[in-house]
């Protein structure tokens, strides 16, 4: 037993040994970090070691070193309250917690000082198992920033956490890279700036935590979302708002019942797909601004929407466009989308060339028969109502012996026929004298 507690002993102390703070406080002259002379334990950072920045001060990172965490104090920039910490230099720093989660980069001032990286800073977390998230917090100030300065490269490996805790904010100006998650937690502040650029990057955005706002001033033709990535909503209430031009290439997601807004704010001529994940039903609010005059998805026609909806406020005629022809999305996809002003309450449809139009706008000549397939759905009816993909005004029904079953005339267009007075059997609908086709009845 005694042996055994000296085991234990010694472990804490190796831990407590293992997560010794460094400070920088460039007593050696020179601002860089391989000058042993500029660190408080007399030694240039380990792998282990906490990176601790009591001062406002600039450091140089002049070769690449791996830390275990960086931070401030909660007494920087106590006699400049909003002052920097700039951490510079060619050299890579790599930020390995090795743990899950484990706190990589935190800004503890208590006087709303920036810890700003102009350098290169690479998120590799070394667990061995687990999801391997590293964390950036905010403690004390609430008006403390950590950002990324233009010119910057964080390359994130491992997924990481940004948290708002006391309600400081992150700017990213820099570049990003790697596939490992950015990860935004409740009541967060994100802001991309003008020089950000994503064009390398392979990983997702996921919100985390519910309330949640992300802002994207990406330069117009610049790269926020890359191609094939995607930003994901796996919370509640959260929003992003895009104000530079063709910047969102990727897919947009919401998961389970959760909603998300997205603020289109300046054209996007090139977006992906719109998922519904999880339960799959959840909501995706476009709002988009009067001066938009295109908003492109991809085609969506090949996914499940399951019963997501997708609510458009600012909805104009070919505005909102699916893919390049009507069948970038199927009848039911239609279905799933609700929109304002004098789309209020109307069936929606696509034009020929794939723009999001109002149904009555159409006609049955502007139906592509070889893309779209059938007119009316379903070909096998129970008892719900026979449904038409256009506004139509007139239809007579023929059984098989040629009778004449059922007929409409009607000024006012409608896209629904019921079927409750036929028998079961086989019958042929005829719309505007113009398009045959056959359906059951069961």
């Amino acid at each position: 037993m005694k042996k055994n507690y000296v085991t234990l002993f010694l472990m804490i102390f190796a831990t407590v040994i293992v997560a010794q703070r460094n400070d920088f406080n460039n007593n050696g002259g020179n601002q860089e970090w391989s000058n042993a002379s500029n660190w408080s334990l007399n030694a240039a950072p380990l792998a282990t070691d906490i990176v601790g920045f009591p001062t406002l001060i600039t450091s140089i990172v002049n070769a690449d070193f791996t830390i275990n965490k960086i931070q401030t104090t909660f007494a920087t920039a106590g006699s400049t309250p909003g002052g920097t910490v700039n951490i510079s230099g060619e050299g890579i720093l790599t930020i390995d917690v090795n743990a899950n989660p484990g706190t990589g980069i935190e800004n503890a001032s208590n006087n709303d000082a920036i810890l700003n990286f102009s350098g290169k800073v690479t998120i590799n977390n070394s667990i061995a198992s687990g999801f391997k998230n590293t964390l950036m917090n905010h403690t004390n100030g609430n008006s403390n920033v950590i950002q990324f300065s233009d010119g910057s490269l964080l390359t994130i490996n491992t997924p990481l956490e940004a948290r708002s805790n006391s309600g400081g904010t992150y700017t990213f100006n820099g570049a990003l890279a790697g596939a490992g998650a950015l990860r935004f937690s409740a009541n967060t502040n994100i802001t991309f700036g003008s020089t950000s650029d994503h064009s390398g990057r392979t990983g997702d955005f996921v919100w985390v935590g519910a309330n949640s706002v992300v802002t994207v001033n990406t330069a117009d033709n610049g790269v926020f979302v890359p191609s094939g990535q995607k930003i994901q909503s796996n919370a509640d209430n959260c929003s992003i708002i895009i104000n530079g031009a063709n910047v969102y290439k990727g897919n947009i997601g919401v998961d389970g019942t959760r909603t998300l807004t997205f603020n289109a704010n300046k054209n996007q001529n090139s977006m992906g797909e719109i998922q519904f994940t999880g339960s799959g039903n959840g909501t995706l609010n476009l709002d988009i601004d009067n001066s938009v005059t295109e908003l492109y998805f991809a085609d969506n026609s090949g996914l499940d929407w399951q019963t997501g909806t997708l609510n458009i406020t600012g909805f104009k005629e070919g505005l909102v466009k699916f893919g390049t022809d009507n069948s970038g999305l199927t009848a039911a996809q239609l279905l799933q989308i609700t929109a304002d002003g004098t789309a209020s309450g109307q069936t929606l449809a696509l034009e020929a060339d794939g723009t999001l139009v109002l149904a009555s706008s159409l006609s049955i000549e502007d139906y592509d028969y070889q893309s779209k397939g059938r007119l009316t759905f379903p070909s096998i009816i129970t008892n719900e109502n026979l449904q038409i993909k256009v506004p139509i005004t007139s239809y007579k029904i023929f059984n098989t012996l040629g009778q004449q079953v059922q007929s409409f005339e009607n000024e006012k267009e409608f896209q629904e026929i019921s079927t409750s007075n036929l028998k079961a059997g086989i019958y042929i609908i005829n719309i505007e004298g113009k398009v045959s086709e056959r359906f059951i009845k069961q």
